[in-house]
């Protein structure tokens, strides 16, 4: 079954996906392949940090107006951070 889920994923990606998905290798100046960068799975991580942290904010004060009070910033901040700027 495994197999088969991954002739699958590899036959979709070779169809569907346009030719520049294909290429893997980190580059800080492409626009897709500056996810793979370092520095970007670095950004990813802090993001991921912050977001747990929001979570357990959350959790430990379950109103609808403080998850949003606590939300909508943190996702503001995550994409301020995982922006383009270096």
């Amino acid at each position: 079954m495994h197999l088969l889920l991954e002739m699958l994923r590899l036959w979709l990606d070779e169809h569907l996906f346009p030719d520049w998905m294909h290429c893997r290798t980190p580059d800080n100046n492409h626009f897709y392949r500056r996810m793979f960068s370092r520095r970007y799975q670095a950004k990813k991580r802090v993001v991921k940090h912050i977001w747990i942290v929001a979570g357990l904010l959350i959790l430990c004060n379950p109103l609808p107006w403080f998850a949003l009070l606590i939300g909508l910033p943190v996702t503001l901040l995550s994409f301020a951070i995982l922006d383009e700027t270096p």
